[in-house]
C-alpha cells in the first residue's frame, strides 16, 4: 500500500483535513501516512488528531510521526509539503522592516518583499528536501502547498528532477463563490481559468454554451455582492475578468489601492496586517486543538475539503483520470508567457502523471497584470541559485506595490535591512559580486523574540477594555440565498424591541429555519475576538447576536471601538449607537464611535452578519481613567 509523507505536519488543521480526504477514499484506508515536523508538540497534536480522523472514517492506516525528514521520505510514494520556514517571527520581520520605510501589506506571502523573502528562507530547505527525495524516493510525486507557490515551484523545478505540482484552493473556492453570486450550481457550469498562482483569471464561464459573465457583471451591481469582494470586483470592472485569489491578497498585488492612502483603504475594506492577525488567531486555535487531541472525545464527522491533494493521489494510483488546477512549468501551456514561468492551468491527472492543457494566448491586459510578478519569480530563483543580492533589489523594484510607494534608494536600503534581519535563514546572497551598488548601510540581525514581544504588547494595548464575557445566539439564516444584511428581521430583534430596556431574554429559545437556538455563554480570548465560526458553526449569509453587560463606576462619555467580520450593529442600553454594513476581515479598531455610559450596569447588544467564510466581532470599551 502507498506511503504518504506530510512534511510540516505541525500545520495541524491542514494536515488533519488532507488526512480526512485521503483516508476517505476506500482504496487508501490502510495507507501509511508519516507526519514530520521539527516541533515535537505540534507533531504530537497532528498525529493524535489524524488518529481520530482515521477512527471517524473507519480507516486502519499505519500512522507514523517523526522529526527526521529523511526517515519520513524513505520509500514515500507521495510527499506533501506545507512548511513555513521561520514561522511567525520571520513573518513579523517581513512586515515590520518595510513598515519603517512606509510600505504596508495585507498578507505578504505571495509576491513583493514579503513573498520573495519567504521564498528565499524556504529555498535551502526545499532544495535540500528535493535532493533527499532524489536519493530516498526518486519516483515520488511532490505536492507543494506552501506559499509563495510560484517561487517555491521554481525552486523545485530548477534545482531537481523531482515530479511535482503546486496546489492551491483559490480556483475552485472562488468559482463556488461566483456561482453563489448568480445562483447557479457549480457542478453544472463549465469554466476555464489560467494565469499564475493567486493571479489566474476565469477566461470563460458558460452554461450550455451561454456566457455567464454578463450575469456576473449584473450581480456586481448589487451592493451586498459588491461589498463582499470590492477589490476583485474593481479589478473585474477594469480588466473584464474575475481573478482567483481574495480581495485582501490582490489589494497588494497592484498599485491601484493601498498606495492611494487611507481613504481608499477604507473605501475598499482593505484589511492591513491581516496575515499577522490570522497568525495570532492560529495560536488560539492550536491551543484548542491540542486540548481536544489529548482527550477521549472523538471527531464526529469528517467533511471532504476542496483541496486537490487526495484527488491527485487517487488518479495516479488507480488510473481514474481527473482534472485539477495545478502549478507547473509553462513550457508553452500559455503561449504569451515565458516558457520557464510557473503557470496555473487546467491539468489532467492519471496514472502517467500530470499534464497541463493547452490554453493558448491570454488577453494582453491580463498578462500586463501578471508580468511584473513573473519577473520577480525569475529574479528570485536566480538570486537564490547564483547568490546575487542585486537580483533581490531588482525583484523589489519591479513589484507594483513597492514601486508605487518607495523610491529606488529606499527599496535598496529596505532589502539590505531585510537581508540582515533574516540572517542565516537565507541562502548566501553575496556569492556573485556585481556593479549594482548596495545601500552602503549596515543593519543588525533582528531578534525575532524581541519583535514578537513588541507585537504582542501592541496587540494587548489595543485590546485593553475588550469585552470578554458574552452571551451569543445564532446563526439566523437569510431567507434569500446569497444575500444578507443587518436589517434581517429575527426573533431576537423582536424580543429586544418589545422589552425596551436594552436587555434580552437569555432564557428564551428562538426559531431559525428548522432549528431552535438558545443563548450560549462565551468567553473571548484576551484580544476580544468572538469567533462565530466556533460558537455558531461555519455559516454563510446569516446573522448572530452577542449580549454583554459592562459596569461603569460613573456616567461617562467614551470612545467605543469595535470590529467585525462582516457587518456590525451595536446598541447601548437599548439605543442604537453604531451600524456598519460591510464585508471585511476583523480588526478590533476598525470602527470608532462616541457613546454615553450610565453609572452602574450598561447593556450591550451586537448584531453581526456574515457573507462568506469566517465571521465574528469584538467590542472594546476603555476603562475609566480614575
Amino acid at each position: 500500500m502507498i506511503k504518504i509523507a506530510m512534511i510540516g505536519a505541525g500545520s495541524v488543521v491542514f494536515s488533519r483535513n488532507l488526512t480526512g480526504d485521503i483516508l476517505g477514499q476506500p482504496e487508501f484506508k490502510d495507507a501509511t501516512i508519516c507526519y514530520m515536523d521539527i516541533d515535537s508538540e505540534r507533531l504530537e497534536v497532528a498525529g493524535n488528531l489524524c488518529r481520530k480522523v482515521a477512527a471517524a472514517v473507519g480507516a486502519t492506516p499505519t500512522i507514523q510521526t517523526t522529526m527526521d525528514r529523511r526517515e519520513a521520505l524513505k520509500g514515500a510514494d507521495f510527499v506533501i509539503n506545507m512548511v513555513q520556514i521561520g514561522g511567525f517571527d520571520s513573518t513579523l520581520v517581513d512586515f515590520e522592516i518595510p513598515r519603517k520605510y512606509g510600505l504596508r501589506f495585507t498578507i505578504a506571502d505571495t509576491t513583493g518583499p514579503g513573498g520573495f523573502f519567504r521564498a528565499l528562507r524556504t529555498f535551502p530547505m526545499l532544495s535540500g528536501m528535493c535532493k533527499d527525495m532524489e536519493e530516498l524516493c526518486p519516483r515520488a510525486v511532490l505536492l507543494n502547498y506552501s506559499n509563495p507557490m510560484s517561487m517555491n515551484m521554481q525552486t523545485v523545478f530548477r534545482t531537481s528532477s523531482i515530479r511535482a505540482v503546486g496546489l492551491c484552493h483559490s480556483v475552485q473556492g472562488t468559482f463556488d463563490q461566483l456561482m453563489r453570486y448568480i445562483g447557479e450550481d457549480p457542478a453544472k457550469i463549465a469554466f476555464t481559468c489560467a494565469g499564475i498562482n493567486h493571479m489566474a483569471f476565469y477566461l470563460a464561464i458558460e452554461k450550455d454554451g451561454v456566457d455567464l459573465y454578463p450575469r456576473l457583471f449584473e450581480a456586481m451591481g448589487r451592493k451586498e455582492v459588491y461589498d463582499s469582494n470590492k477589490v476583485r470586483f474593481e479589478i473585474m470592472r477594469r480588466l473584464g475578468r474575475f481573478i482567483t485569489e481574495s480581495s485582501e491578497h490582490n489589494a497588494e498585488y497592484c498599485p491601484w489601492f493601498i498606495p492611494r492612502g487611507e481613504g481608499d483603504i477604507e473605501r475598499f475594506n482593505i484589511p492591513m496586517d491581516e496575515y499577522l492577525r490570522r497568525c495570532d488567531g492560529i495560536v488560539g486555535e492550536f491551543d484548542r486543538l491540542k486540548e481536544f487531541s489529548r482527550g477521549p472525545e472523538p471527531i464526529k464527522e469528517v467533511c471532504r475539503s476542496h483541496e486537490y491533494g487526495s484527488t491527485i493521489i487517487h488518479s495516479m494510483v488507480t488510473g481514474k483520470p481527473a482534472v485539477i488546477y495545478g502549478n507547473l512549468v509553462n513550457g508553452g501551456t500559455i503561449s504569451n508567457l515565458p516558457r520557464t514561468a510557473i503557470v496555473e492551468a487546467p491539468t489532467l491527472v492519471d496514472r502517467t502523471g500530470l499534464h497541463q492543457a493547452q490554453v493558448g494566448e491570454l488577453p494582453p491586459e491580463l498578462v500586463g497584470y501578471m508580468q511584473p510578478h513573473i519577473t520577480q519569480h525569475e529574479l528570485f530563483i536566480r538570486a537564490a541559485m547564483e547568490g546575487r543580492r542585486d537580483h533581490v533589489y531588482q525583484a523589489a523594484l519591479f513589484d507594483p506595490l513597492t514601486a508605487a510607494t518607495l523610491s529606488p534608494d529606499q527599496i535598496v536600503a529596505m532589502c539590505d535591512e531585510l537581508i540582515a534581519g533574516h540572517g542565516d535563514l537565507l541562502p548566501t546572497l553575496d556569492a556573485k559580486r556585481t556593479l549594482v551598488p548596495t545601500s552602503g548601510k549596515s543593519f543588525p540581525r533582528v531578534d525575532g523574540k524581541v519583535l514578537r514581544a513588541s507585537w504582542d504588547k501592541a496587540q494587548a494595548d489595543a485590546a485593553k477594555g475588550a469585552i470578554l464575557d458574552w452571551q451569543v445566539i445564532g446563526p439566523f439564516p437569510s431567507p434569500t440565498p446569497g444575500q444578507v444584511s443587518l436589517d434581517l428581521a429575527t426573533p431576537v430583534d423582536a424580543d429586544f424591541a418589545r422589552r425596551g430596556d436594552g436587555s434580552v431574554d437569555l432564557a428564551a429559545t428562538h426559531a431559525a429555519g428548522k432549528d431552535k437556538l438558545a443563548w450560549k455563554k462565551v468567553t473571548a480570548p484576551k484580544k476580544g475576538f468572538v469567533d462565530l465560526n466556533h460558537v455558531c458553526g461555519p455559516s454563510e449569509w446569516c446573522v448572530a447576536f452577542g449580549y454583554a453587560e459592562v459596569e461603569s463606576i460613573h456616567a461617562r462619555e467614551v470612545e467605543l471601538l469595535c470590529g467585525s467580520d462582516d457587518g456590525i450593529r451595536v446598541w447601548i442600553n437599548g439605543k442604537q449607537v453604531h451600524s456598519h454594513e460591510t464585508a471585511r476581515g476583523f480588526t478590533m479598531r476598525s470602527d470608532k464611535v462616541t457613546v454615553q455610559l450610565k453609572a452602574g450596569l450598561n447593556k450591550v447588544l451586537v448584531k453581526c452578519d456574515n457573507y462568506k467564510a469566517g465571521w465574528g466581532f469584538g467590542v472594546t470599551i476603555p476603562p475609566a481613567n480614575f
